[in-house]
C-alpha cells in the first residue's frame, strides 16, 4: 500500500486551499469539497444578507451537529452491545 501523499486544491466557496492527502483519500475529499459547496450554495438562496464566510460556518455548525448525533448513536449502539453481551452472558450461565 503507497502512502505517498499528493497535493491537491480544494475550493470552497470559491476559495481554493491545498491539500495534502493520499491518492485513496482523493475520491472522499472531493465528495466533501462538493457537499460542502452545494451546502453553502443551498444557504446562499436561503439566507441572502449573510456573506460566504457566515455561510461556510453555518454549513460547519451543520455538519458538527450531524456528527454529533452519529457519535451520540454509535454511543448509544456500543451501550446496546455490551448489555446484550452482558445478557448473553447471564443466559449462558442459567443453562
Amino acid at each position: 500500500m503507497d502512502d505517498a501523499q499528493i497535493k491537491i486544491s480544494v475550493v470552497i466557496a470559491g476559495r481554493s486551499f491545498p491539500v495534502k492527502i493520499t491518492e485513496e483519500e482523493e475520491t472522499s475529499v472531493r465528495s466533501i469539497e462538493k457537499d460542502i459547496n452545494s451546502q453553502v450554495t443551498e444557504f446562499q438562496q436561503k439566507y441572502t444578507d449573510k456573506d460566504k464566510l457566515d455561510l461556510v460556518i453555518m454549513v460547519l455548525l451543520t455538519k458538527a451537529f450531524e456528527l454529533d448525533k452519529i457519535q451520540s448513536l454509535e454511543n448509544d449502539i456500543t451501550q446496546a452491545h455490551a448489555q446484550i453481551d452482558t445478557l448473553e452472558s447471564t443466559l449462558d450461565q442459567l443453562m
